[in-house]
């Protein structure tokens, strides 16, 4: 199953290493790959280095793609993330 959606960066410091690290931390229990895709360029979810090379400031448009038996729940757990601003504000 490959699920995929747009996610807006809405914190206001942007993906940097806090958000990154939450990210991971969501992903932990779901069996899939997840990639986070912005101005073409692409970064493995389960990576906090590869996420903060995105660079993607505030406002960002991201494409989530997930693949995987998961990837509905990892999905739905991603955009809860991203609404709640990464438990930053």
């Amino acid at each position: 199953m490959t699920v995929e959606r747009q996610l807006t960066v809405q914190n206001r410091a942007g993906m940097h290493l806090r958000a990154a690290s939450k990210i991971v931390s969501a992903l932990r229990d779901f069996k899939c790959d997840v990639e986070l895709i912005y101005d073409q360029r692409t970064a493995n979810a389960r990576s906090i280095m590869s996420l903060t090379q995105l660079i993607a400031p505030p406002g960002s448009v991201l494409l989530l793609r997930v693949k995987g038996p998961d990837a509905g729940r990892a999905a739905l757990a991603l955009e809860k993330l991203f609404q709640d601003r990464f438990g930053e504000e």
